[in-house]
């Protein structure tokens, strides 16, 4: 049968492999293994001697890189190494090396984490879970609800001052005044005148001048025509040929050869006097 202080030995020495552990936590592992309590005792004890089981710098070793890590406070870390198996008096002589400053500084760095998912919440909702959060790490109420303030005032502030900012840069473009064509003095005028009305043009030059040959060939022509009902075709007579005549002659006139108004300025003015016809295109001569 293999001696017991031998297989105690290996069992402590693969465990102590991976990390440094308590002599609580490796009485524990030789109980598990069915190692008697005797044995089990003098190898604790010869570990303890040589240095290999030391819970003073397991406790100040957990201590920093929990606090660091985790951002636990000191009432949570003396939790934990208690539960460890750490005796009392080691333990918060461990926890007592933590500077309050540094537990200060980790309740800011793990609020300011968390403000961010915060925002969507309300004042009282954010509050609550922040102070919650701070608590499960072993912060006291006092300092967990001053550095929740603290923060959520200083996101808040910083908020407004980015809607300002953004305010400000928007400002200029939205008071540039609109480019409108000035309006001109208004026109003194006689009961008796009429007021032009002022609309907008719409209508192209050259279909105004078209306009205005249409209507002064029709002016200058005689209404020589003849008419018929709507049941008998149309006669072809000399008259009628004379007309569409001097109708296609006033068209071929220069623009400055005609007097009509002109479309769609507002005002009506002559332009020129119009021509006679010739005589014999009113006679209705050179028949086509």
């Amino acid at each position: 049968m293999e001696d017991p202080e031998a297989v105690a030995k290996g069992i402590c020495l693969r465990a102590l492999t991976g990390a440094a552990k308590t002599r609580k936590q490796l009485a524990e592992l030789l109980a598990k293994k069915e190692v008697p309590e005797e044995a089990a005792n003098a190898v604790l004890d010869r570990f303890t001697d040589v240095g290999l089981i030391d819970d003073a710098a397991f406790a100040a070793a957990w201590v920093t890189s929990r606090q660091s890590g985790r951002g636990l406070a000191r009432r949570a870390l003396a939790a934990e190494l208690r539960a460890k198996g750490v005796d009392g008096e080691v333990a918060a002589a461990a926890v007592a090396e933590v500077d309050p400053q540094s537990e200060w500084d980790s309740a800011r760095r793990l609020v300011e984490r968390k403000v961010p998912s915060m925002r969507r919440l309300d004042r009282v909702t954010a509050e609550r879970r922040l102070m919650g959060m701070l608590a499960r790490k072993g912060y006291g109420g006092g300092l967990a609800g001053y550095v929740v303030r603290e923060a959520l005032d200083a996101d808040g502030a910083a908020e407004d001052a980015a809607a300002e900012d953004a305010a400000a840069e928007a400002e200029p473009f939205e008071a540039e005044p609109s480019r409108t064509t000035p309006t001109q003095p208004a026109q003194s005028r006689t009961p008796s005148e009429p007021t032009p009305s002022r609309t907008t043009p719409s209508r192209s030059t050259s279909f105004g001048r078209r306009s205005a040959r249409a209507g002064s060939a029709a002016a200058a022509e005689p209404d020589d025509e003849p008419t018929w009902s709507g049941a008998e075709p149309p006669v072809w007579t000399a008259a009628r040929s004379a007309a569409r005549k001097a109708r296609a002659a006033a068209a071929e006139l220069p623009d400055d050869a005609v007097a009509s108004p002109e479309v769609g300025e507002g005002w009506a003015r002559p332009i020129s006097r119009g021509r006679q016809l010739p005589e014999h295109l009113l006679r209705g001569e050179e028949l086509p």
